[in-house]
């Protein structure tokens, strides 16, 4: 008995239009940009002693469940951001994969349930 094509191929395309989406991504990186402000090392600097702090931007990243800071030059802070940004649309991307998936497991269930009853429900092997 041929299968009906329906909602299960859909759910098929769909997971294949979001890999293609996902490996168009491009580079990525985890973590976040920010601006820390930290006074410097230099004696007598006035910003400093007047209790202001000079701005740096920074890659902060887990690793090994340890925070880590990562200095980022200014021409490398454009990189960086996009970088991030396409890090967190993969993981979007990623959790529709997995709810498409989902929904793929759910049906072939389905459908294999009602081709055999008794043991899609633990019941005889067949």
């Amino acid at each position: 008995m041929a299968r009906r094509f329906g909602e299960l191929d859909e759910l098929f395309v769909r997971r294949l239009e979001l890999w293609q989406k996902v490996i168009r991504v491009g580079d990525v990186a985890r973590g976040s940009v920010v601006v820390l402000r930290r006074p410097c090392t230099r004696k007598g600097c006035r910003r400093c002693a007047a209790g202001e702090r000079h701005p740096a931007t920074y890659l902060g990243y887990r690793q090994a469940g340890k925070l880590h800071w990562l200095y980022l030059p200014a021409k490398l802070i454009p990189r960086a951001k996009e970088w991030v940004s396409n890090y967190r649309a993969m993981e979007r991307l990623l959790g529709e994969v997995s709810a498409t998936n989902v929904g793929i497991l759910r049906l072939l269930a389905k459908e294999m349930s009602q081709k055999n009853p008794a043991r899609a429900k633990g019941g005889e092997k067949g």
